[in-house]
């Protein structure tokens, strides 16, 4: 807050006017002030006294406006200019703390209320939008009791109401003008102690609010008595609900007022009325709130008015004498009202569509010339005029006016709004074009810079708060928002709005450029007005020292300290920033402490219009205050309750990128100034310097500079064409400080070059321009190589965060690399350098396949190929620098590796194979285009093939190590192989070995995988999405070499199993052979120590390496098997086995390599059911197939032994065709023979047969055979070479496509249904083949598939050549297995019999026949053998001391009660010897009739305990089962079981009696006869 009128003496209307048209360039101007004026009338000196308790509650807070078309606006806090009238009086000796006594009132009397004198009417200037008056006219009324307020005081306040009643209380169209200087009045009484008033109390109700006041004095006051406070409200306030209460009353404290203003003691006949602290506050909220309703209700007159003169005037547009001057001025004044409550986005709102309107007038008188509608705005000022032609008769006299100061075309702030009266210029219509269009910047960049809360704001506010010369420092009171927060000063800085000053940074750089244009317009067009023209140089001068000035003048406005380096210091003699200083040498920054927060420095508001920014706190409006808030609507207030509780959780910041952003491209614009200035000198600098200097610019190739940020920059930046009259001094017209301090010598100018260009790679990091800090960056690099600065120009270089691009580069970028290049090779640092070189060469390759790409588009579209060379930016030359990397690249201590792709085209390797003429092995060719310039020799070229399943083995190499002459175009290279294998490929690796340089190309992209421990493997082959023609299909020659992998004919199941290796040598002669042996399955161990030779005429070397067999001198054409065990840790399916055969020839060495996957389950199961007799053993055997293929059961034996004999069954003649459900079954008869006891006990017999079963599985008989067939056909075809080939996929699709679903069919006809081709899925094969041969192979294998639609199996021996259709036996050998099959260990069998001898047989082959009821005497007979079982197990199990001895049974008859009655001894105990026979007799009674099987007899051992043996012999007995021993076995052979009784009722006749016929009860039983 401001107080005006009491340190100076009491000014008039007249004097205060003139007063604010002043100029001071210190202090803001007054109709730019943020502060809303309310006059005060005082006429008995009572402001001093309420001073400083209505200054403790200044700046008004949280009001709320809400106009009909616009949303809701928030002012934060409002600041009040309090102003007297001049009739308002100052009472001798009245001062208040930080008061001083006014000179007018010295010596002067009180005047009295008589003396007053009404206030006259001024004369009002006729453009609204120059005027500023008061919002707000307050009357401070003193009146001690109530007949004064009769006889005097109603008076002069009626007087005083009716001259300064509002336009808006008045109806009349005269004053609805007025409105523009609308304002509300009121009244405050203030009551002073020791007076009547002071005993009355406040009223007892409140006019207002309604609210019953009381007070302790209350009582003594009669009814019906009316204190002085409601009579002027009931004398001045209108008498509606609506209505606003203007009477307010505050009560001063007796130690407030001075002793000569007390009333005389004996006037006052009530003691006073004694008001609390909390009274005292309600009442001066009331006053507040009084404020703030009519300050609102002043405003939307105002605002109102505008609005609608603004309409009228705009709707006139179009009308002869319209006038944009008059209509800015009043526009203007709407703006500056919004500004002047703090609605800033309002205001700045009103001035863009301001600035827009500007733009069209300009742009219309332009085209149109004078004749434009609105006015003509001058295009040129003369004011610029004269002062550069004052510069310009300096710098002729220069010689003579030594010592004389240099004239300046502009100061350090060219930029601001009170640099002229441009008010008044614009209002008299002479104003230029550049002078109107930097006063509104000028307002747009204040207002931004308030919103943004700037450095620069807050500090003009300081300024603006200092006290006066005649005042001391008043109290103020603290922003709401830093109230237990945080400290002042961190809270000014927080509150920073950045977006804010980001959008003034980038309105600054379309301003600065265009009004350097209207600037050097305005020189020119000045000079030919006059006649005369000046020197081209000296225009140029002051445009440029304008712009930097200008420049300068925003950048340190949006200085901040969110970004650290934008601090600096003003040097106090040249006024040059910190930042011309050396780079790594700026001083701390000196900050500014404030001991005001933002509130205090302008009226601030939160709104709707927030262009996008996030708020840091809630909206103001919803804080509390002391006394509620006032909203603002529709020309009504309404009270707010305060809300509970403040929400001040501070939010990120934005806006932090956009501001460095924008400011990076301010300072750029700097450095282009400075850079044409240096040109001006003839001074080069940075890439202008180096590029002249370069070995790769020819004579006839001129090189222009390219701007890297792609700026514009300035038209008036340029120098002109035409020499105008030289200059004293070519910096003749430099204003700036930095600038002349930069143009003093060269090395400054290299200084402030660097300094700026390190201050915009700054910014650009904080910006997250990543590229364009780049391209500054390389604008350091390019200064320091002009130094000769290496080390540092390739440090700038290694900054950069990705080196360049693959693509589309520019001229200059390429040039950079060069540099870098030379720095590197000059400072000796090979690695960098020779990846320079091959980044310049990628950059050039690139060039050259953009190139040849868009040539063949163009050919495509049938577009003729017009030369474009002048406008390919990207053309790289190279010539030369191929070579030269190769040459240095011999200096490197390891090879680099570097990705083909990026120096070469159309890479391809052909997915067809070439084999070798005279030896095993393949070719593949590498294709490829050569794009660079040089010619260069590679020493080898490789590639590598990993294979495109799990189950092949380990990579394939091919390479080519003769030296390759490389020449532009298209190359093409033989790699060779001396592999021999088969299956699919991919090619994985190509790699070009030049010197030291190796070229790496991976045509397919792998994945990574990672382990749950974080190692990092490479994902197999599988799982690459390689399309079908990118693979590489191999396969050998039929003569190369050849093996096969697999399981051995012959299994023992007891003995340990063979893998067997087939070999076969082709048409080499093997001098020395390695094969090895790699498990791929989990458990599986491969003895090859004890490998052995089955067939062939091959020896194996007596001492071969551990896991590898080796042979020598294996002669062509010959076939080698070995043999080698092997054994499992646990049950698997199949073993998978990779081989590798490394093999010696005559024309070098080769390799065979596979991988093989071999079944080893058994193809047949085998189940016995043995039955034992008293003198044979019955075994009978179940052969069935173990998988849905069937089996071919050439044989079965069961072979006799030294302890048995065996007697077989007939054989069939043939074989046996077993199926999965069809076994088949087999029987042997088995024999003890005798032998001698004393030979059984040397010989160690083993009870076991060996069973032995010859067979073939199904699929592999067909499988061969049908190869066989084919394999003939194709060896005699024309697509022989292809016979490996062909007869591995014929294989792989018979096996897994044709014959599973018909091996049924295949063993019942013996006949295979080979289906079409297109079954047969040939097309993968063919497709891997060369195209020249692919027609004939199709042909060939459909004409094989139409003759062989069928094929016959025969068994017939004696087919040697079969025709087509029909095959032979097959000529594999078949399998046989060997399986232990061992004699159970039976200790006795019983054999048992029950014959009836007085049963009745109708026959010799029938069955018995019994009657019902009548008992059948049955005799049970029982003996046993031992011979089973060893002597020495029976003597252990049955317990006995011999085995001789009787051994005790039990027999127990099994009989159904309900079939059978049992009669005598059903469980019997008995002592039997061996072949001691023992017969019981039994009764047998038949229950029911019908067929009754004879009951079952079971015999069980009884042996003896061990502690009876014991007490008999005295010796030790053995072990019984319960005690660990071996239990005695029992088998029962019962002769009868089986055989059954037919049971008939006891009846020999019966008659039956026969009815009618149909009836129910026809036939009925008569009687019958018994047995």
């Amino acid at each position: 807050m401001s107080v005006a009128g009491h340190g100076a003496p009491a000014l008039g209307a007249e004097e205060h006017a003139l007063m604010q048209k002043q100029f001071d360039s210190s202090v803001m101007d007054g109709l730019s002030s943020s502060k809303v004026t309310v006059e005060y009338h005082d006429p008995s000196g009572l402001f001093p006294l309420v001073q400083e308790q209505l200054a403790s509650r200044l700046p008004l807070r949280n009001l709320h406006w809400k106009s009909p078309i616009r949303p809701l606006r928030s002012i934060d806090s409002l600041h009040i200019d309090l102003v007297p009238s001049k009739d308002s009086v100052h009472i001798s000796g009245v001062t208040s703390p930080g008061l001083a006594t006014p000179d007018y009132a010295q010596g002067t009397p009180t005047p009295t209320g008589a003396e007053i004198r009404l206030p006259s009417k001024e004369r009002r200037h006729q453009i609204p939008g120059l005027r500023q008056t008061p919002y707000l006219k307050v009357y401070l009324l003193r009146c001690d009791d109530s007949d004064t307020y009769k006889s005097t005081a109603r008076k002069q306040l009626r007087d005083w109401v009716k001259a300064h009643t509002p336009p808006s209380q008045s109806s009349s169209s005269a004053n609805t003008q007025e409105n523009h200087d609308a304002f509300e009045w009121m009244i405050l009484h203030i009551v002073v102690p020791d007076t009547p008033a002071a005993s009355q109390p406040r009223g007892s109700s409140s006019a207002a609010t309604g609210e019953k006041e009381k007070s302790s004095a209350t009582s003594r006051w009669t009814r019906g008595t009316t204190t002085i406070l409601e009579k002027i409200r009931a004398d001045f306030n209108i008498s509606s609900k609506s209505a606003t209460d203007r009477v307010a009353q505050v009560r001063l404290q007796k130690d407030a007022v001075p002793p000569h203003m007390l009333a005389p003691a004996q006037s006052v006949t009530s003691p006073p009325i004694s008001e609390s602290p909390q009274e005292s506050e309600k009442a001066w909220g009331e006053v507040i709130t009084r404020f703030k309703t009519l300050i609102l209700l002043s405003f939307d007159l105002r605002v109102s008015q505008y609005e609608e003169d603004i309409r009228e005037k705009d709707s006139q547009r179009q009308l002869p004498g319209w006038n944009f001057c008059t209509f800015f001025i009043l526009k203007e004044g709407l703006a500056r009202g919004f500004e002047s409550v703090g609605l800033v986005e309002d205001a700045l709102l009103g001035y863009d569509e301001l600035s827009f309107g500007l733009d069209a007038i300009i742009r219309e008188q332009t085209i149109e010339g004078s004749e434009t509608q609105g006015g003509v705005i001058l295009n040129y000022s003369e004011d610029l005029y004269q002062q550069t032609l004052s510069i310009l008769k300096q710098s002729h006299n220069s010689g003579a006016g030594q010592g004389q100061p240099l004239l300046r075309f502009h100061n350090d702030q060219p930029i601001t709004a009170q640099k002229k009266d441009y008010r008044g210029l614009i209002l008299s219509n002479n104003i230029s074009m550049f002078d109107f269009r930097s006063y509104v910047f000028a307002r747009q960049m204040s207002l931004l810079l308030r919103l943004g809360n700037s450095q620069s704001a807050r500090s003009d506010l300081a300024a603006k708060l200092q006290p006066k010369p005649n005042t001391s420092q008043l109290h103020h009171s603290i922003d709401d928002s830093g109230i237990g927060t945080k400290s002042l000063a961190g809270a000014t800085n927080d509150t920073e709005d950045l977006l804010s000053l980001a959008e003034l940074c980038s309105r600054s750089l379309n301003f600065i450029t265009f009004a350097g244009r209207l600037l050097r317009d305005d020189l020119i067009n000045g000079a030919k007005s006059h006649d005369m023209e000046f020197p081209g140089q000296l225009v140029d001068n002051l445009v440029r020292s304008w712009t930097f000035a200008a420049l300068e003048q925003l950048l340190q406005e949006t200085t901040t300290s969110s970004l650290p380096f934008t601090k600096f210091l003003k040097d106090a003699n040249t006024g040059s920033s910190g930042k011309m200083q050396p780079f790594g040498k700026h001083k701390a920054e000196q900050k500014m402490s404030l001991n005001e927060p933002k509130s205090m420095a302008f009226p601030s508001r939160s709104s709707s219009m927030n262009y996008g920014r996030p708020t840091s706190i809630e909206p103001l409006y919803s804080q509390p205050t002391t006394s509620g808030q006032v909203v603002f609507e529709n020309g009504q207030y309404q009270d707010r309750p305060a809300p509970g509780q403040d929400s001040t959780i501070p939010q990120p910041k934005s806006g932090l990128q956009e501001l460095a952003g924008t400011r990076a491209q301010l300072l750029l614009v700097q450095r282009r100034v400075i850079e044409q200035m240096g040109k001006s000198l003839e001074w080069s600098i940075g890439w202008a310097a180096v590029l002249p200097t370069l070995s790769q610019t020819t004579p006839n190739e001129e090189m222009s500079k390219v701007d890297l940020n792609g700026e514009d920059g300035m038209d008036g930046d340029d120098v002109s064409t035409t020499q105008k009259p030289a200059l004293a001094s070519p910096l003749t017209g430099i204003s700036a400080a930095a600038m002349v301090n930069a143009m003093s010598s060269i090395e400054h100018f290299r200084k402030i070059y660097e300094t700026l260009s390190d201050l915009i790679a700054k910014h650009y990091d904080a910006a997250g321009q990543t590229k364009s800090k780049e391209s500054i960056l390389g604008d350091l690099a390019a200064l320091r190589f002009e130094l000769g600065d290496y080390n540092a120009a390739a440090n700038y270089f290694k900054e950069m965060a990705s080196l360049f691009a693959e693509s589309r580069w520019n001229m200059v970028e390429t040039i950079m690399l060069k540099m870098y290049a030379q720095c590197l090779r000059k400072t000796n640092r090979k690695d960098e350098y020779v990846r320079t070189l091959l980044e310049l060469l990628a950059k050039s390759a690139a060039n050259c396949k953009s190139t040849r790409s868009s040539f063949r588009r163009a050919s495509a579209a049938n577009v003729s190929n017009i030369s474009n060379e002048w406008l390919n930016d990207e053309k790289v030359d190279t010539i030369g620098v191929f070579q030269e990397l190769v040459d240095f690249s011999e200096q490197l201590p390891k090879d680099m590796i570097v990705p083909m792709k990026k120096y070469f085209d159309d890479i391809v390797v052909e997915t067809y194979v070439r084999h070798l003429d005279d030896k095993d092995g393949f070719q593949l060719r590498l294709q490829f285009r050569h794009v660079l310039e040089d010619n260069v020799e590679i020493q080898s070229a490789k590639v590598r093939l990993i294979s495109a399943t799990t189950a092949q083995g380990k990579d394939i190499w091919l390479e080519n190590r003769d030296a390759t002459q490389l020449k532009r175009g298209i190359c093409r290279i033989w790699i060779t192989s001396n592999i021999n294998t088969t299956g699919p490929y991919i090619v994985d690796k190509i790699l070009l070995q030049v010197k030291r340089i190796v070229f790496v190309h991976e045509p397919f992209a792998k994945t990574e995988a990672t382990t749950p421990l974080g190692l990092i493997t490479s994902v197999s082959a599988t799982s690459l999405k390689v399309a079908k023609k990118s693979r590489v299909l191999c396969f050998p020659r039929t003569e190369a070499f050849q093996a096969r992998l697999y399981l051995s004919h012959f299994i023992h199941i007891d003995r340990p199993r063979h893998i067997e290796i087939e070999c076969s040598s082709g048409w080499n002669n093997i001098k020395r052979a390695d094969i090895r042996l790699r498990s791929a399955s989990a458990g599986l161990r491969l003895r090859t120590g004890d490998t052995t030779t089955v067939a062939g005429e091959v020896a194996i070397d007596g001492r071969p390496k551990p896991g590898v067999i080796q042979f020598s001198n294996m002669a062509a054409e010959k076939t080698a098997t070995f043999q080698v065990p092997y054994e499992l840790e646990t049950i698997l399916p199949e073993l998978s086995i990779k081989v590798e055969v490394d093999y010696v020839t005559e024309n070098g060495e080769f390799e065979y390599q596979s991988s093989f996957i071999i079944p080893i389950e058994l193809p047949l199961d085998v189940n016995v059911h043995d039955h034992f007799k008293n003198q044979c053993l019955y075994s009978k055997f179940n052969i069935k197939t173990a998988s849905h293929v069937p089996l071919e059961v050439l044989d079965v034996g069961l072979e006799s032994s030294e302890e048995f004999d065996v007697y077989a069954p007939h054989k069939a003649k043939g074989s046996v065709y077993v199926f999965p459900k069809q076994p088949y079954a087999t029987t042997y008869k088995i024999t003890k023979k005798t032998i001698d006891p004393a030979t059984s006990k040397q010989s160690r017999s083993t009870h076991s047969l060996a069973l032995s079963v010859e067979y073939r599985c199904m699929n592999e008989d067909v499988l061969v055979r049908v190869r066989d067939i084919f394999a003939s056909a194709v060896e005699s075809s024309p697509v022989h070479r292809l016979a490996h080939l062909l007869m591995s996929t014929f294989a792989d699709r018979l096996e897994h496509r044709v014959l599973p679903h018909q091996f049924e069919q295949i063993a019942l006809l013996n006949k295979v249904d080979m289906g079409a081709f297109e079954d047969m899925g040939w097309s993968d094969c063919i497709e891997s083949l060369p195209h020249i041969i692919r027609d004939d192979t199709r042909k060939w294998l459909e004409n094989w598939h139409e003759n062989h639609r069928n094929i016959t199996l025969t068994s017939a021996p004696d087919v040697t050549s079969p025709v087509p259709g029909k095959t032979a036996v097959s000529p594999r050998p078949s399998r046989r297995m060997i399986i232990t099959v061992s004699i159970p260990q039976t200790h006795i069998v019983h054999t048992a019999s029950m014959s009836i001898p007085s049963i009745d047989y109708a026959s010799s082959r029938s069955a018995a026949i019994a009657v019902v009821g009548q008992p059948l005497l049955a005799e049970l007979s029982i003996k046993h053998t031992r011979q089973w079982a060893s002597p020495e197990s029976l003597v252990s199990a049955a317990n006995i001391s011999s085995p001789d001895d009787p051994i005790e049974f039990v027999y127990t008859v099994e009989a159904n009660p309900d079939i059978w009655l049992v009669g005598g001894q059903r469980r019997a105990h008995f002592n039997a010897k061996e072949m001691e026979e023992r017969k019981h007799q039994l009764v047998l009674i038949p229950m029911k009739t019908g067929n009754a099987l004879l009951p079952n007899v079971d015999i069980r051992a009884r042996p003896a305990p061990k502690g009876e043996q014991k007490r008999q012999s005295g010796a030790p007995a053995p072990a019984t089962a319960e005690e660990g021993g071996e239990q005695l076995n029992c088998e029962t052979d019962y002769l009868n079981y089986g055989e059954w009784v037919t049971v008939v009722p006891d009846v020999r006749s019966s008659t039956i009696g026969i009815g009618e016929m149909g009836s129910p009860r026809s036939a009925v039983w008569l009687e019958s006869e018994n047995r």
